[in-house]
């Protein structure tokens, strides 16, 4: 089918998107990122400009996948260009259970909804016949339609583009982001070699109601940031009837989670409205047998979310946390061996003094160790690792095999970070675009609300994360760079094109479909304000932005 910017045709579009399986990391986004390629290659600008439309790679990925990106140019030529993004990855189907094989196919998962039980908001959804349920109609296959609708209309008459646009379908947000970051280089070497001047970014994520009862329609000025900070912590072993003669590793990592693990103080905050604040992901010891032997080795690590705080700013509040986390630990120690030699008449000695280095100052205390010959040894040790580790089982052994290689063998914390690493997007409005983008928006929600009697209002950031993360570094690099030597493996066990998303610095915007339930059984979508409000108001909000300063 045609595109069309219409309900009919966005709707259609959606169902062919939906019904392409597209769970990542996999197979399906190959096919998906060909199948969004074709339908785009159909169009009379594409079969004009074929060159315009193209797969990018991801280098190096096992499956071969591609991210699509889509350039359409107004007539006159001018390098004034708007960019529209959106993943086309999803995450997997298990939670509907007996209706998993269904849940890409919207119309008929809907129809079968009602044989299950559904949590109350959900049925009443489903009765009112205004909410389409399956995998990815909301996150974010409906955004996808909605912006490739408008491609096919404004690009079909070139001579009434108000600028440029770039349509940028990625995969593998559910998962790495490894598509955006790899479409991110294409696009700073894009601007050079087509002169762009990229003036906005607007991505069409679905937004949730915040609380049961909802009904603001929102868009998003900037993106929330996401870091993760671990923490691997090595003790000493003795066996447990020595109790005093060692140091427990998962002691030093449970004083850090206390220290860490929702801590207020520790929350990012703009404009006095805090962030969450950072929880944990994941915390064991190291060991793979069972043993009478106090654990040596243990790993915590964190969900951390920014708005304004550098990789920099981070890693300096986890050395203070790391450092009191070990106090604290060998405080504890040291009280209960007193309690012990009070009791039993054994004198006990606890002789642990807190120690935290960075990953960074660990590789190069190794490096010098090993006069030099240590990153091929690294590289070694990696492809040896098996395939079946994540990105951050892989960094948590790279710190194993660093630690021992290390002559100094005493307990100690060292600190790092652990893929994936989001920046945040936040709207200033200290440049001149920054105020048009958020100026612009303002004048749309006015504009909205008078043309559909909705309740519209901004919002500072979009909180689910997003990619719109990597549309440039709000900092300096010297802020970036910690991130690049204390990530263990970085370049080889996952990286970011540093040097292209210093460079990058475009304003970005969320404007996308109205939905709930992301991620379960019961993902759904808002018809009716869909697919007849938002492709309205996203062509809207392209005009306004091609008139930015």
């Amino acid at each position: 089918m045609t595109l069309k910017n219409t309900r009919a045709g966005i709707y259609e579009t959606l169902l062919d998107l939906v019904k392409c399986p597209s769970v990542s990391p996999g197979s399906g986004e190959v096919k998906l990122a060909q199948l969004l390629y074709d339908k785009l290659a159909r169009l009379p600008y594409f079969r004009s400009f074929p060159a315009h439309l193209q797969l990018v790679a991801l280098e190096g990925d096992p499956l071969g996948r591609s991210a699509v990106l889509a350039l359409a140019r107004a007539q006159p030529t001018t390098p004034r260009t708007v960019i529209l993004t959106g993943h086309f990855d999803v995450v997997e189907t298990k939670e509907s259970r007996a209706l998993a094989e269904l849940a890409f196919d919207p119309e008929q998962y809907t129809a079968k909804l009602s044989s299950m039980k559904l949590p109350d908001d959900a049925k009443k959804d489903l009765e009112s016949g205004n909410y389409l349920f399956g995998r990815g109609v909301m996150d974010m296959k409906s955004g996808l339609a909605l912006q490739m609708a408008l491609l096919a209309e404004l690009s079909a008459e070139p001579e009434k583009m108000p600028c440029n646009l770039i349509f940028l379908a990625v995969c593998d947000e559910e998962n790495n982001s490894a598509g955006m970051r790899a479409a991110i280089k294409r696009l700073a070497s894009l601007r050079e070699e087509e002169k762009l001047d990229y003036l906005a970014c607007i991505n069409s994520e679905g937004f949730i109601p915040r609380e049961p009862g909802d009904r603001k329609r929102y868009v998003h000025l900037g993106t929330i940031g996401k870091i993760m900070p671990m923490f691997y912590c090595v003790g000493r072993e003795a066996h447990v009837g020595q109790y005093f003669s060692g140091l427990n590793a998962n002691l030093l990592a449970s004083a850090v989670t206390l220290q860490f693990e929702g801590n207020p103080d520790l929350a990012d905050s703009w404009h006095g409205l805090p962030s969450p604040p950072p929880t944990t992901l994941k915390q064991r010891d190291l060991r793979e047998a069972y043993s009478v032997t106090l654990p040596a080795r243990a790993v915590v690590y964190f969900n951390y979310l920014t708005v304004t705080r550098t990789p920099a700013q981070v890693l300096a509040q986890m050395r203070e946390i790391a450092s009191a986390a070990f106090e604290k630990a060998v405080a504890q120690v040291r009280t209960a061996g007193a309690k012990h030699t009070e009791k039993s008449g054994l004198q006990v000695s606890v002789p642990w003094q807190p120690k935290v280095m960075t990953y960074e100052e660990l590789y190069r205390e190794v490096e010098q160790a090993q006069s030099g010959a240590l990153s091929g040894r690294l590289a070694t040790f990696l492809k040896a690792l098996p395939e079946e580790l994540d990105e951050r089982e892989k960094s948590i052994a790279l710190v194993g095999e660093l630690l021992r290689l290390h002559p100094d063998k005493s307990p100690v914390i060292v600190i790092g970070f652990l893929p994936p690493y989001y920046p945040h997007r936040s709207n200033a409005r200290q440049s001149p675009r920054e105020r048009g983008l958020a100026d612009a928006v303002e004048e749309l929600l006015e504009e909205a609300g008078a043309r559909f009697e909705e309740t519209f209002t901004t919002s500072e950031h979009f909180a689910a994360i997003s990619d719109l993360s990597y549309l440039g570094f709000q900092g300096a690099s010297e802020e970036l760079l910690p991130l690049a030597t204390n990530t263990p493996g970085w370049g080889q066990v996952y990286d970011i094109p540093l040097d292209d998303l210093l460079a990058l610095d475009v304003p970005v915007v969320n404007l996308g479909p109205a939905g709930k339930d992301p991620h379960e059984f019961t993902e759904r979508l808002e018809l009716g304000y869909s697919l007849e409000v938002v492709p309205q108001l996203l062509k809207s909000l392209v005009l306004k932005l091609s008139k930015l300063p």
